[in-house]
């Protein structure tokens, strides 16, 4: 069982790594919801909003264990906050990808704490 737990954190350090860095470009392949656009988070939120901020949390703590040399990136926001600010986001970029919007996320919190 823990080979496999280190094939997961492997994978996810390898994922973060790239996602992470100075490009925009994204080569790697997000999986779960990472791949779906804002105009089905805005769809779906209805329906599967709480497994979409699931997947948004994981890929924040994930961040957080593997990248960031704090212990939150996003310490002293709420799940509603972060929400809100995926919402406000996607509203102006209906085609973006949520990978993509969460480490635009990240990026933001990140430069929010070093001010």
């Amino acid at each position: 069982m823990s080979s496999v737990k280190a094939t997961i954190a492997g994978g996810l350090l390898a994922v973060l790594c790239l996602s992470l860095s100075g490009a925009h470009a994204q080569t790697y392949v997000s999986l779960g919801y990472g791949g779906v656009t804002c105009t089905t988070w805005n769809s779906r939120k209805p329906i599967e909003g709480r497994a979409y901020e699931a997947w948004m949390l994981g890929f924040i703590g994930s961040y957080n264990a593997y990248v960031f040399s704090g212990p939150n990136v996003v310490a002293g926001a709420e799940v509603d906050d972060l929400r809100k600010w995926v919402d406000n986001y996607c509203a102006q970029h209906p085609d973006e990808n949520f990978d993509a919007v969460v480490r635009l996320l990240i990026d933001d919190y990140s430069k929010k704490r070093s001010n």
